[in-house]
């Protein structure tokens, strides 16, 4: 597989990987930031231009897209490669498009609203009684 910018299936291969990634990170909070990092250095090693801002600005879209690409019964992808594709500001014709982060554009998954998302604190503080 080549991680350059004039594969047209990059951001098919990208969005997989940050998937397989997701399921697999160990932790209970924080798995879709840590794995927005590993994919942004990810690409800078791979020298692809990469919009780490657009993903950390939509984290609840993001971290929903996630959700539905990694559902083992029926995955939607879809939505993850939306956000993908604009951060790697490429196209299926493999032009350069527009990166369009538009606040309206990654506010909702299906008929879900995710622009209220917020990420909760975990605590490991607990009533013994």
């Amino acid at each position: 597989m080549k991680w350059e910018h004039k594969n047209i299936r990059l951001p098919v291969y990208f969005a997989k990987l940050m998937t397989d990634l997701w399921r697999v990170h160990p932790f209970r909070e924080g798995n879709t930031r840590t794995v927005s990092v590993f994919m942004k250095l990810f690409a800078q090693h791979h020298n692809l231009p990469f919009n780490a801002e657009l993903l950390s600005n939509n984290a609840g879209y993001l971290r929903n897209a996630l959700v539905m690409a990694a559902i083992n019964e029926a995955p939607d992808p879809s939505y993850l490669h939306r956000i993908i594709n604009d951060a790697l500001a490429t196209d299926v014709s493999n032009k350069l498009a527009k990166n369009d982060s538009s606040p309206e554009k990654y506010r909702t998954i299906g008929s879900y609203n995710v622009s209220n998302y917020e990420e909760k604190p975990f605590s490991t503080d607990y009533d013994e009684s």
